[in-house]
């Protein structure tokens, strides 16, 4: 009976190398997709009565991957209290320069922090700033996105909702499930997401760095 189990076991958990995104994914019986919406669930294959579907939230006001990789230009329109510092002391003003290097500092840190896409489920681990730089395929690529939704979400471009280093955590594991159960339904075809979908719009936040 243990054998069994563990050849059970060991065929949910067959491995597909998906090169197109540099993640290993499991494959998963079809008919548990949808009741499994977590990490043991999708190990598992879980039917319990726990279920639900897997979404992602409604978001607006996020930074593109794109927008993220070039923050450094732009980062007075993203930061709007460091946009008031240029407008009232000059972008050449030792106040603003102080105040960049504030910021874009605080930013560096973030770039660093692991992204907390579950180890259980792929083969490769992220920090945010090679998630943003793991775009080789397009903005298809899941890191990709996951990186920019931790820096929306952390730095509160994305509201008072989803605002801070917890929610950043949350929908990062939110939005990798969406995308991992979408795509083992639909037979490991990758799913494309759109601006709209993750948030992306240009945004802002009144996030304020401390020097």
């Amino acid at each position: 009976m243990e054998h069994k189990q563990n050849h059970k076991d060991i065929s949910r958990r067959r491995f597909l190398q998906k090169t197109a995104v540099g993640a290993v994914i499991a494959s998963l019986p079809a008919k548990s997709v949808w009741g499994a919406c977590s990490v043991s669930g999708a190990l598992s294959g879980n039917l319990s009565s726990d279920r639900h579907d897997c979404t992602i939230p409604k978001l607006f006001g996020g930074r593109s991957p794109g927008g993220w990789m070039n923050y450094q230009s732009n980062c007075h329109s993203i930061f709007l209290q460091l946009g008031r510092i240029k407008q009232r002391f000059g972008k050449d003003s030792k106040k603003y320069q102080d105040a960049y290097a504030c910021y874009t500092g605080a930013v560096e840190l973030v770039m660093d922090h692991q992204l907390p896409i579950p180890a259980e489920l792929v083969t490769v681990s992220h920090t945010v700033r090679s998630g943003l730089a793991s775009n080789g395929t397009g903005n298809n690529n899941i890191f990709f996105h996951l990186a920019a939704i931790y820096l929306n979400a952390y730095f509160g471009l994305y509201g008072q909702n989803y605002s801070g280093p917890a929610a950043a955590v949350a929908l990062v594991e939110q939005v990798f499930m969406y995308w991992y159960m979408i795509t083992n339904q639909n037979q490991n075809t990758i799913i494309t997401f759109s601006d709209s979908e993750l948030g992306y719009t240009d945004g802002s936040t009144n996030w304020k760095a401390t020097c």
